[in-house]
């Protein structure tokens, strides 16, 4: 089913994803100078100094289980059930990037400036992923209710 609520949620999901891998996540300060944070690594200069391949690697599988999700309509209860892993890969997304900032930051002596958009993003896609959930067992409730009229 193609055109239900759990495939917009899930494909927004999806794209929140993709936009926190290619968006800065935070900006830190170093010596006066700017380095950035992304999915790929901590830029300086537009020069990688240290490269987090593992957060993209994991933000990608996030962002395409979301998208595979909407393709087993058929198989609710599988839905439910790679929705909740991806809430929990999306977690160890927001793990992974918070011991990336505590790995480099005592090392550099870095400040830190500001968040990026990209740094919200997957709390947006669980949220989604969540309501998708929700209307997901809502389907499995009523055909589980319309097999017991039978």
């Amino acid at each position: 089913m193609l055109q239900r609520i759990q495939t917009i949620y899930l494909l927004l999901a999806s794209i929140c994803m993709v936009v926190s891998l290619l968006t800065h996540l935070a900006t830190f300060s170093f010596n006066g100078e700017i380095v950035q944070f992304e999915a790929m690594g901590f830029y300086l200069n537009e020069e990688i100094i240290f490269s987090t391949w593992g957060l993209f690697v994991i933000g990608n599988i996030s962002a395409i289980l979301s998208v595979l999700i909407v393709f087993f309509y058929n198989k609710r209860m599988l839905q439910i059930r790679l929705a909740g892993i991806n809430i929990f890969i999306m977690l160890g997304y927001y793990g992974l990037m918070g011991f990336y900032i505590y790995m480099r930051n005592p090392e550099a002596n870095s400040a830190f400036q500001n968040i990026g958009i990209g740094i919200i993003m997957p709390f947006i896609a669980m949220i989604l992923t969540y309501l998708a959930i929700r209307k997901i067992g809502a389907d499995e409730a009523l055909i589980r209710s319309l097999n017991r009229i039978r």
